[in-house]
């Protein structure tokens, strides 16, 4: 049976071709989607304990506040692993000051730096390739370091015992461990031993309630075997009681505490204010659908290519049933060349995806990161086997009970017609192409749109020739006021300022107490601090009032609101009103009220935000020029900053570099669905180059006779092609209100939409017409160029 398969396969190799050719890029699709979705879908999976693990996370509220944060206080764990049974460890990861290495003389940032414990070890099963996890970060002044970062200081040499400095302590390098795996939802890449108690936990020998509601880091917890999140929280009340709830009676507020599973913390549907980037589910959803069409579509090739020559066969297979091969024989026959078609298209799938995760920028380009373990991971390679297995069935069960079906006697005759209903299924399949086709190219044409859209969008401030230097330390710092008088002076700087806070990213979270109804009241609002010149910097303009001059001392005596504030709080006329920090004895006023700007990603509202004045100068050194003086600007800026701090790296940002990092999983998303778009259009086309060429090769003598006639080329290339323009209109009918609904949906999740774009739409289903026509007016053409003698002589 393989053996009559193969020959087969091979005498009819052409056709064998495209179907192979279908079947590869449909299963190179798949099975990449399978691994994209297996590493999104096991995100923190690969650490040992993780069904034991749990983030512990908060929900503080108070009258006209509500924090629902993934931070922690630093001096809640072990008083929860003293009062509460079944937690058996805990870790906790304390902010690093000043996120700077320094190593012989040379500095440089590091970000995911954190304090943390010696049982690091026991929530996170980190692999040292050098020191001993039972010692590492027991001493005071030990330090690990991660692959990467040990590369970055040491080079090939595996820097153990090495000394380097980090927020202003000698430490040393105790181990290095493996870098974490992509899908981990919280990296770090350097973890200092110890966490320290604030001074304010314990006041006058009794603990302060108050420090609880003040978080300081990132807390995970290890249960005990056989005990559940559920336990914990039902036993928590108590707890809650005595150490929470004497600061929140003060404040008229509440404390409810989330134990989030480590394995579940990427696809929590809860939004944290101050996670860290999570999966979308919905995204997931989209490209399994889209990976499922594509495998459909290279089966419906298969399907089309063999039914449509079923006319070729025909004589054979009345043959074979005359020899005596019964129907279930034959069946099997059939089915078998699908399968070794599959499995040919599975192995050549194999090496198509070795090659674009490995030696190809793909990966690069769609802004995902997975290694290739096909082979590593016994479960997902028998599951890809599976789908090979199942896509040969699928394929190939149609064409085998079509053709089985064929007549002996009519066979033989050569009367043997396909009948309509056969006709239609093809043409209910080609239709069925044309809708999964035309349906992704007009939604990834959308997307694009609504993508283009927000990183153009008017964000009510200027992203462009702003550029950001690392001041992260207080000799850099120190240095602020020099090098801005220098930058000041040359002609292509505009502005100079500081700041801890960044317009459109970096935005802080506070209680502030607002005077309201005749009395102050508390209320949460998003606030930056920086300099006097911030908002001439940035180009943000003011509604009313003034903002702050260069006399300035302190910063709690005025403040700046934008207009969303004044709304929320319900000021008609906000200078002059009360407004202070949540402990600020003296209350201060509001001078003046910015317009409103997006100080997040278009993605979200515009919210309260108040404007602190900040006297000392902050982590980012910001300088706003000319346009079209970038060059130069950077060529100042390096020079002044090399002369005032000779022995600090230069590090710089641009603005609109950092805000486009804002739409990354939007532009992936995109990218995807745009990759996807082109290997449904290669493998419809694929199926539509071969029903064509059949088609031209069944109606040759029809094509020849009508030239003898008198047709033109062009007319006997209309005819042919006004078939498939039919199925292209009745797809486009389908498919523009689907791909409508979806994108609709899809962009919901953006606070500011472009709307449709109607023109989009008919420029995909314009090239959608011209490219099959092209396609098959090619063919077809070339075929009506030929001498129809010759031709109507071979028939």
């Amino acid at each position: 049976m393989l053996k009559f398969a193969l020959r087969i396969l091979w005498k009819n190799r052409l056709f064998s071709l495209l179907n192979v050719v279908g079947l590869t890029f449909g299963l190179a699709a798949t099975i990449w989607l399978v691994m994209f979705l297996q590493n999104e879908l096991t995100f923190d999976q690969h650490f040992n304990n993780h069904e034991r693990i749990y983030r512990v996370s908060h929900v503080l509220s108070a009258p006209g506040v509500e924090f629902n944060t993934a931070y922690s206080a630093s001096e809640l764990m072990p008083k929860m692993k003293e009062e509460l049974p079944g937690i058996e460890s805990f870790s906790r990861f304390g902010f690093v000051g000043q996120p700077e290495i320094k190593y012989n003389n040379q500095s440089f940032s590091q970000e995911r730096m954190y304090y943390t414990d010696p049982t690091v070890f026991d929530i996170f099963n980190l692999n040292l390739l050098i020191g001993n996890s039972e010692t590492a970060l027991k001493n005071p002044n030990a330090v690990i370091i991660s692959k990467s970062v040990n590369d970055k200081l040491f080079g090939d040499e595996l820097g153990l015992n090495e000394t380097i400095r980090i927020d202003n302590q000698d430490l040393k390098v105790t181990g290095v461990y493996e870098d974490l795996p992509k899908n981990t939802h919280f990296e770090f890449d350097v973890l200092i031993a110890g966490i320290q108690t604030r001074e304010f936990a314990m006041q006058d020998g009794v603990f302060n309630s108050e420090v609880l509601w003040n978080a300081d880091g990132l807390n995970y917890v290890l249960l005990e075997e056989g005990t559940t999140k559920e336990d914990i929280l039902a036993k928590f009340a108590p707890f809650n009681e005595k150490y929470y709830m004497p600061f929140g009676n003060q404040i008229n507020g509440n404390h409810k505490l989330r134990l989030q599973q480590l394995s579940s913390i990427h696809y929590d549907k809860e939004s944290i204010d101050d996670d860290f980037a999570k999966g979308n589910p919905t995204n997931l959803l989209v490209f399994s659908s889209v990976g499922l069409a594509i495998l459909f579509l290279a089966c419906i090739n298969y399907i089309n290519l063999a039914t449509a020559r079923a006319g070729l066969r025909a004589k054979e297979i009345g043959i074979r049933k005359v020899l005596g091969t019964n129907v279930n024989s034959l069946r099997a026959s059939l089915l078998t060349e699908s399968l070794v078609q599959s499995i040919v298209s599975y192995l050549l799938a194999i090496v198509m995806v070795w090659a674009l995760i490995s030696n190809s920028p793909l990966q690069s380009w769609l802004g995902v990161s997975f290694d290739f373990t096909l082979f590593q991971n016994p479960p997902l390679l028998l599951g890809t086997l599976a789908i090979v297995l199942l896509t040969g069935l699928i394929a190939g069960i149609y064409p085998a009970f079509y053709l089985s079906q064929i007549k002996s006697v009519s066979a033989l005759k050569g009367t043997w017609t396909a009948s309509k209903s056969g006709q239609m299924v093809r043409q209910g399949l080609v239709l069925f192409q044309f809708v999964i086709s035309i349906g992704v190219l007009l939604s990834t044409l959308l997307m694009k749109d609504q993508i283009s859209f927000i990183q153009n969008k008017d964000m009510g401030f200027e992203k462009d020739q702003v550029m950001m230097i690392t001041t992260s330390d207080s000799v850099t710092q120190s240095r602020y006021t020099a090098m801005k008088n220098i930058l000041e002076t040359y002609p292509m700087i505009e502005n100079v300022t500081s700041s801890n806070f960044l317009v459109g990213s970096d935005i802080g979270q506070i209680v502030f107490k607002v005077e309201k109804d005749g009395e102050m009241k508390q209320m949460e609002f998003k606030y930056i601090h920086g300099g006097v010149d911030y908002l001439k910097t940035f180009g943000i303009p003011l509604a009313e009032g003034t903002f702050f001059t260069k006399d300035e001392t302190s910063g709690n005596a005025k403040f700046v609101i934008n207009e969303t504030a004044a709304r929320e709080i319900g000021w008609d006329q906000p200078v002059g009103k009360k407004l202070g920090f949540f402990h600020q004895q003296e209350p201060g006023q509001v001078i003046g009220v910015m317009r409103d700007f997006n100080h997040f990603s278009l993605h979200n509202p515009i919210e309260p935000l108040v404007f602190v004045y900040n006297p000392n100068p902050g982590r980012h050194l910001i300088v706003r020029f000319n346009q079209n003086q970038a060059s130069e600007a950077l060529k100042a800026v390096e020079a002044v900053w090399n002369e005032q701090l000779p022995n600090y790296p230069f590090e710089y940002n641009f603005l609109n570099d950092r805000l486009s990092t804002l739409y990354e999983a939007d532009r992936t998303q995109s990218k995807l669905i745009t990759f996807m778009t082109l290997l449904c259009a290669i493998i419809s086309l694929i199926g539509l180059i071969g029903l064509t060429a059949f088609n031209i090769d069944q109606r040759r003598k029809e094509i020849g006779i009508r030239k003898v006639l008198g047709a033109m080329s062009p007319q006997i290339v209309g005819l042919m092609y006004s078939g498939t323009f039919r199925l292209l209109l009745i797809a486009s009918v389908i498919a523009v209100p689907l791909a409508y609904l979806g994108i609709d949906k899809w962009s919901q999740n953006f606070e500011y939409q472009t709307g449709i774009n109607f023109g989009l739409i008919a420029l995909g289903v314009g090239a959608a017409l011209v490219l099959t026509f092209i396609l098959v007016g090619g063919l077809v053409f070339n075929s009506a160029q030929k001498n129809p003698v010759k031709t109507l002589r071979q028939e």
